[in-house]
């Protein structure tokens, strides 16, 4: 999708304005929102990572219930062979793509908006030479 086409919001889904005809106040409200949609995907991810070891703690307690005086290393590994905890480090990549996906797309909106405004000043002074 070229930037010369309608972009779609990758959450929402909904269509915005073509970027060749969005003003300075339309990318500062997109580059906002896409600001905030990233700080909660970073919190989601940061929330997963701080949880990681405690769903490792809790496997390990379920295997050791069910087993045998097992060493703490093999409980280790077990657990982190455990399908709970392969669902967690999956969702915690996906999170953290989704996380770098927004700060992409907020550094380009913000590029853009300097770009914009850069252009305008630019138009600005060259009509006072005139």
């Amino acid at each position: 999708m070229s930037d010369e086409n309608i972009q779609k919001n990758s959450f929402s889904q909904q269509p915005v304005a073509p970027i060749k005809e969005m003003g300075l106040e339309e990318i500062i409200q997109l580059s906002n929102k896409i600001g905030l949609e990233y700080v909660e995907k970073r919190k989601e991810a940061e929330r997963l990572e701080l949880l990681r070891t405690s769903i490792r703690a809790k496997i390990m307690n379920r295997i050791e219930l069910t087993s045998d005086k097992i060493p703490e290393a093999r409980l280790k590994r077990l657990a982190e062979a455990d399908q709970e905890y392969i669902n967690l480090l999956e969702k915690i990549v996906s999170a953290r793509a989704e996380t770098e996906k927004l700060r992409i797309r907020y550094e380009s909106y913000k590029s853009l908006f300097d770009a914009r405004r850069t252009m305008i000043s630019y138009k600005k002074i060259e009509l006072k030479t005139l």
